[in-house]
């Protein structure tokens, strides 16, 4: 099952977005509250406890180009998952101050987990980005 966030209008470069967002660290902020709790990281890989009690491990592993940020579930986790944040340069800024962001999950689940768990994870994705993009808004005023 893929689960995609809406395409986002960030304000910073891909480079830097790239760089942040490839810290399991720095996604904490981004997970919304009240989905997620009892959140840990350490080197490259993060935790936390999704609502309805079950445990997420994400590890970061290279992504396939430069901004590319691509995580994947571990053992530990009962949804089998990966997790990629797809980051380009924003076309209509020639110098590529800012660029556009989408989040994507593409989850192994059976039909009854995907009943489950298809409207949670959606709401934790897209609150992903809408977290980056209020964490770094674009300046209109340039």
């Amino acid at each position: 099952m893929i689960i995609e966030s809406p395409v986002i209008r960030v304000g910073r470069s891909p480079e830097f977005l790239c760089d942040h967002l490839n810290d399991p660290a720095n996604l904490e902020p981004l997970l919304p509250e009240e989905y997620v709790q009892a959140f840990t990281s350490e080197g490259d890989q993060c935790s936390f406890k999704v609502a309805g009690g079950f445990s997420v491990i994400i590890k970061r592993l290279e992504g396939p180009s430069s901004h590319h940020v691509h995580y994947v579930s571990q053992k530990g986790t009962p949804i089998r998952f990966k997790l990629d944040i797809e980051i380009e340069a924003d076309q209509a800024d020639s110098e590529s101050a800012t660029s556009t962001l989408q989040v994507r999950c593409d989850a192994e689940l059976n039909p009854f987990m995907k009943m489950m768990a298809e409207k949670p994870l959606q709401s934790i994705f897209s609150g992903m980005a809408e977290a980056v993009q209020k964490a770094f808004p674009v300046d209109e005023s340039v």
